[in-house]
């Protein structure tokens, strides 16, 4: 499962259900999530994304350094399509399956569980030869790099098979087994794409790679999956197959969105009307603003099930109490978060991958960042909607932002490249966001987001962001700009915090409770001392 740098390591907020009905339990445990516990699943979940990430990035500033910046954008391209199938055509089902399956074990239903085991490994087999038809058929109809083509193919193809496997151990014992060994083929494969492209073997060697840990880790997963397989649905009656169908398409559709508004499909447009350079500067700027995404997702992530488990005892104002916190605090972080990104992301990008072609980039990497302020909200909407098992708000604003997303790309990347690619994905993003925030808030469940409290949060990373580019800005030298600018961002918004705070004095006080002892205590520091 290597195939693409964008299939997660481990499980999402939570699996949605059709129809705006709960899903059936699961065999896992739900609620009893200790606030210091929740926190540290979301660490462990934000390093669990960003480790990989952070290779990823290096194999890509070597490709860049090495082979250059056209066969960047080929690779980019290749592995956005192949991060595509896999996510629609496999991961959904594997999600899918996992909730089916579990609550037929939960539930002592012996036949479902056999059948619903068997139907599972034929669903991402199909998923999986479907998308073998597009990537093949793809790198055939193109006039170079085919070779990248057959072999993102092949390795799709063995992450079918790897998800099938997964998705029946994930359903009986969790996701830990699963995750740490994914984890490892995430770590491993940039670094041996790395090493593949500095010993020669060029792009093909990158992809090669991919295959092989693929196969590695289909060895590991069968081996697992082998210990408790299980039943036979040999004599035993079938269920009925259209509600499993029709799960299942859901949660294709959600998967498919979400490719939409949140990945890379700006890239497909830039490939078909713009140039390969272009692919590589918009996939840089993208994965650079994506490292701060991802710590805001990961950290929503871990703290819905505990909210989803409060809705589901019927305790109203818990939730109500867990998702204002969360978005306090998110909110706080996500403009402090934004305004270090659009300071110091554009010395990230001059610094490693080289002013001379990633330029243009680097003042992507400042428009995206603006990105930052609302969607991790909308994030945390949109898994409080999926954890509940309402999975129709999340299509209806998803899809609404797809469209959007879709139609700006197809109007402005053929005349304005990457300045187009921007104003798409902020677009996309921002109305999906603003959507699924805007039917949260009408449904009766207030955010509580204080505007003074936020305000002066926004002034400190304002200051902060001015200074730090005005630094940066100075040098001639970009890595210098990195460390000199990087520390000025730091040291401005810890001065300023220090000044007004973070957060509200309550917040604050909950979210040092909260934190481990050494955060704890950095959070501490950063507190006027009237608050604490």
């Amino acid at each position: 499962m290597a195939a693409s740098d964008d299939a997660p390591a481990g499980p999402p907020a939570g699996p949605p259900s059709p129809d705006d009905e709960p899903a059936a339990p699961a065999p896992a445990r739900f609620g009893g999530h200790s606030r210091s516990s929740v926190l540290r699943g979301g660490v462990w979940s934000a390093a669990a994304n960003i480790l990989p990430m952070g290779s990823t990035l290096a194999l890509s500033v070597v490709i860049s350094r090495v082979l250059g910046a056209e066969v960047l954008g080929e690779q980019s391209l290749v592995a956005y399509v192949a991060s595509l199938m896999v996510s629609v055509l496999i991961y959904s089902f594997t999600m899918a399956s996992v909730q089916l399956v579990a609550a037929a074990g939960g539930a002592g239903d012996r036949a479902r569980l056999a059948h619903l085991g068997r139907w599972s490994m034929g669903a991402h087999l199909l998923g999986g030869l479907v998308a073998v038809v597009v990537l093949v058929g793809t790198g055939l109809g193109r006039d170079s790099y085919n070779l990248i083509w057959y072999l993102a193919a092949a390795t799709a193809f063995v992450d079918a098979v790897g998800w099938g496997l997964a998705s029946r151990h994930i359903a009986q014992h969790g996701w830990s087994a699963t995750s740490a060994r994914r984890l490892v083929s995430q770590a491993l494969t940039p670094l041996l794409g790395i090493a593949a492209v500095l010993l020669g073997a060029g792009v093909a060697g990158v992809f090669a790679t991919q295959l092989l840990v693929s196969l590695g880790l289909l060895v590991a997963l069968r081996r697992l999956e082998r210990r408790d397989p299980l039943p036979s649905p040999a004599g035993l009656p079938a269920p009925a197959a259209l509600p499993v169908v029709r799960l299942w398409s859901l949660f294709a559709l959600a998967a498919l969105v979400t490719q939409v508004v949140d990945r890379r499909l700006e890239l497909v447009f830039l490939d078909l009307y713009r140039t390969s350079v272009e692919v590589a500067q918009y996939s840089v700027a993208f994965n650079v603003v994506g490292i701060a995404l991802v710590v805001c997702s990961s950290l929503v992530a871990a703290s819905v099930p505990a909210v989803a488990a409060a809705h589901g005892a019927g305790e109203h104002d818990r939730v109500v109490s867990g998702m204002s916190r969360a978005a306090r605090v998110l909110a706080a972080v996500s403009v402090l978060l934004a305004a270090g990104v659009a300071a110091v992301g554009p010395a990230v990008v001059l610094a490693f991958w080289g002013a001379e072609e990633y330029t243009e980039a680097a003042g992507v990497v400042r428009l995206l960042a603006i990105g930052l302020v609302v969607t991790p909200l909308g994030a945390l909407c949109t898994a409080y909607w999926t954890g509940t098992g309402r999975l129709r708000p999340v299509l209806v604003c998803g899809g609404t932002g797809a469209v959007v997303d879709i139609a700006l790309a197809f109007l402005l990347i053929p005349d304005h490249g990457t300045s187009g690619a921007v104003v798409a994905t902020l677009s996309g993003q921002g109305s999906a966001a603003l959507l699924i925030i805007g039917h949260t808030l009408r449904t009766g469940l207030p955010l509580r987001i204080r505007p003074t409290a936020l305000l002066r949060v926004a002034l400190v990373a304002v200051v902060a962001g001015v200074g730090a580019s005005a630094v940066t800005a100075v040098l001639a030298s970009a890595w210098l700009g990195l460390v000199l600018g990087g520390g000025t961002f730091v040291v401005l918004a810890a001065v300023g915090l220090r000044l007004v705070g973070l957060l509200d004095p309550e917040d604050g006080r909950w979210l040092a409770e909260t934190l481990p002892g050494p955060a704890a205590r950095g959070l501490r520091l950063l507190t006027p001392a009237r608050s604490r």
